[in-house]
């Protein structure tokens, strides 16, 4: 009877010891992968400054920038990569959130790891997502009239006649990875209650399951409770989109501010040829997706050299690119 309470108690003390080790990996995850990230940038950095990245972009990524109306929010400053400083003047790079994990292609291959099934997405020049959001605003904001005519030609055909983000896909694909890592550690628990593994091994197996489950939880929260569009939310779009157009007033200076992209962007995906951008156009848009289903295509514009060349004269603090290429937008509403 002794021994049967001593092997309950153990187990209990077992089960104790995981869940205090997840909730400190969800709690560290993100110090982690801040300092992670610091120390790719420190090795890629000679190689990247010397050539910057082609503007067009291996392989199909999320970069789902989520946005809050109080600035970037936390899980996407985590993703910043500190590039160039200028007189004291930080400039960023955005990083797909799997190479927080991985590693970059160039840092694996430098250090003798595999690359397989590694993503291939460079990081992203944050003067490129500040052209282009410009460029994108623009194209919605500038005429009321002609972006409602064309929004009607686009919408009014209903949800047959629309092209649906792949955000859907995107949010199947980590809730599926999310299930196989919570079963991991499930599996992991099994085993040491079972006295199968050392408690060492466990105690860093659980670690690692554990920082995986916290970044794949992260990542679903920025997709909310987003579905489907239906021939209804289509018709909503269409309104709001309406009402935002009746009561927006364009920026003074002619530039939309930090702010009002925060607002009205919910996030970027990026192919090999284009970038995608998903905006909310309700009027109580917020940052994160509008509650009428997936986004849907409207329109796309190109960023051209010469909008990259007059981005940077009005803003001389950040260091001038050495190559500009044309960016292909895709807009999602």
């Amino acid at each position: 009877m002794g021994s049967e309470l001593l092997r309950i108690a153990e187990g209990f003390s077992i089960v104790a010891e995981g869940l205090r080790g997840l909730a400190k990996a969800e709690g560290g995850t993100k110090e982690k992968a801040v300092k992670e990230q610091k120390q790719d940038t420190a090795k890629a950095q000679p190689e990247t400054t010397a050539q910057e990245s082609p503007a067009t972009l291996e392989g199909i990524r999320a970069l789902m920038a989520q946005k809050t109306q109080e600035g970037k929010s936390k899980e996407i400053k985590e993703l910043l990569q500190k590039w160039h400083t200028k007189t004291d003047f930080i400039t960023y790079t955005y990083k797909c959130y799997d190479q927080t994990r991985t590693g970059t292609i160039a840092a694996r291959l430098k250090n003798g790891l595999s690359i397989e099934n590694v993503c291939r997405s460079p990081l992203v020049q944050d003067w490129k997502m500040y052209t282009m959001a410009q460029k994108v605003l623009h194209a919605v904001f500038d005429d009321p009239e002609g972006t409602l005519l064309d929004a009607a030609a686009v919408l009014g055909c209903g949800i047959a006649g629309v092209e649906q983000s792949e955000v859907l896909r995107d949010k199947e694909i980590i809730e599926e990875q999310l299930k196989k890592e919570r079963g991991r550690y499930e599996t992991l628990l099994d085993m040491r209650m079972n006295n199968e593994i050392p408690k060492e091994v466990f105690s860093r197996k659980q670690q690692e399951v554990g920082e995986r489950i916290a970044e794949l939880e992260q990542r679903m929260a920025q997709y909310g409770d987003v579905e489907p569009a239906t021939e209804a939310d289509v018709s909503g779009k269409l309104e709001n989109l309406q009402k935002l157009m009746g009561q927006f007033s364009m920026p003074e200076d002619g530039e939309f501010s930090e702010e009002e992209m925060d607002r009205y962007v919910s996030g970027v995906r990026v192919y090999e040829d284009r970038f995608e951008w998903l905006l909310n156009l309700s009027p109580d848009a917020g940052g994160g997706l509008d509650d009428a289903g997936s986004p849907v295509y409207f329109k796309k514009i190109t960023v051209t050299p010469d909008d990259e060349r007059a981005w940077f004269r009005k803003h001389p603090q950040w260091s001038k690119s050495n190559r500009y290429a044309e960016l292909e937008a895709w807009i999602f509403i």
